[in-house]
């Protein structure tokens, strides 16, 4: 009797913790975004354990990531009802938040039907046919540089205003404000503020994109990536669907990584953990996405094509991030770190402002910068100036000279002064 008691109570000990490392093995996955082995296991699971709370906000957490956020609604409430544990209400919190934005919202389907785009009705709409052939584009090109093609379809949120984007996400407002984030890859999901949200629009096409080469490299590690090699794999790839060899850094931030270099300041990858949102500023950020962009281009410049679907290959094979770079690039991560620092100090000369201060201005903002604050050439800024005042009088010619004199002396890289000559071009009926 008392052998058999003690069996007993070992197969129940043992049992639990089976159970236990089930549930802890298929939240794994869910945190990779396995979706299809995540869903058997769930399966098994709720069959030995019908009734099991665990078993429920694990199919919550499923519905979740699948977009299906009003059934993960009643999933969740339903294992809050069993057992209240605070992980599960900060779930809550999000699944409820993410359904009260978005039920509402309009699904759209790219002509290969690989990506479905959830918008609000309305404007936005507008956007469809350039991220539609992007995204497609970027499916192929990406999937042939990384060597992973995803399930689709693949899920994209276009959210009206920052603060939407803070409330169905981890960032807060301040953080979105002061890094400049507006785009994320979360929750097996692409998620992105309308260009709208902000006085000049931003480079949303490249942005969606940057989050689809996030996605793509969760899938297919398994999301054991560290954020700068995601963020510089993100940064480099970007503009992949324009074509091979697209990517650039833009001069505002080649100028700024200059003078970094220089001061000796520059961010380190451990600073970059958790999140380049989580950086002090938006001219951190701006450099630290500079930085992780030079490491990749050092890489391909050294490995060679196929150099980034052989280190993520490598990180699947086990490896750490920095011994699966390491091996890509034929030298210790120490000794290249160091060539690439050094290599930071001999790249192609800025000259100081011969960009623009870039820095993402939201509708909202108190204070809000004038064109002019985005010119930071002296002379620059006095022709500028001359061309309002010609454009403001109907004197289209005399402003096309004036911002043209701008340009000599800062090139065609200023979004202001390329916008303003656009404009009297077509008002002298010269649209070509």
């Amino acid at each position: 009797m008392k052998i058999s008691t003690i069996s007993f109570l070992f197969v129940l000990l043992f049992s639990n913790f089976a159970n236990a490392t089930s549930y802890r093995s298929v939240y794994e996955l869910l945190s990779a975004w396995q979706m299809e082995e995540a869903q058997k296991e769930i399966e098994k699971l709720h069959l030995a354990n019908p009734d099991s709370a665990e078993v429920l906000a694990l199919k919550a957490r499923h519905l979740f990531l699948s977009g299906k956020y009003k059934a993960a609604a009643v999933k969740i409430d339903a294992a809050l009802a069993k057992t209240n544990r605070s992980d599960w209400n900060a779930l809550k919190e999000r699944i409820d938040s993410t359904h009260e934005v978005t039920k509402n919202y309009e699904k759209h389907l790219s002509p290969s039907k690989k990506f479905e785009i959830w918008i609000p009705p309305g404007k936005d709409k507008v956007l469809l046919p350039y991220a539609f052939d992007a995204l497609d584009k970027a499916y192929d090109a990406l999937g042939e540089e990384l060597g992973y093609f995803p399930p689709t379809p693949i899920r994209l949120e276009v959210y009206p205003k920052t603060k939407i984007l803070a409330s169905v996400s981890p960032l807060t407002e301040k953080d979105i404000r002061t890094s400049g984030t507006i785009a994320l890859c979360k929750y097996n999901r692409l998620m992105i503020t309308s260009p709208r949200a902000l006085l000049r629009g931003y480079g949303w096409v490249d942005t969606i994109v940057h989050e689809y080469v996030h996605f793509i490299i969760t899938k297919k590690t398994r999301n054991r990536v560290p954020i700068w090699m995601h963020e510089g794999l993100a940064k480099f790839l970007e503009r992949r669907w324009r074509g091979k060899n697209q990517g650039r850094l833009p001069v505002s931030t080649a100028f700024m990584l200059q003078e970094r270099v220089k001061e000796k300041n520059l961010i380190t990858f451990d600073q970059m953990h958790p999140s380049m949102a989580k950086l002090p500023s938006q001219e951190d950020a701006a450099v630290a996405f500079a930085e992780v962009f030079t490491a990749m281009e050092y890489l391909e410049n050294e490995a060679g094509e196929g150099a980034f679907k052989t280190m993520l290959n490598h990180v699947n094979n086990g490896k750490n991030a920095k011994k699966a770079f390491a091996e890509t690039i034929g030298m210790p991560f120490s000794t290249f770190e160091k060539k690439w620092k050094e290599s930071l100090a001999t790249r192609p000369k800025v000259e100081k402002g011969s960009g623009f201060k870039e820095k993402k201005i939201f509708k909202d903002q108190k204070k809000k910068p004038t064109e002019l604050d985005f010119i930071t050439q002296p002379e620059a800024k006095d022709y500028f100036r001359l061309g309002q005042m010609l454009q403001s009088r109907g004197k289209f010619k005399g402003a096309a000279v004036e911002y043209e004199n701008a340009v000599v002396r800062i090139g065609n890289t200023n979004p202001q002064v390329q916008t303003r000559l656009a404009q009297v071009y077509l008002e002298i009926n010269d649209p070509q």
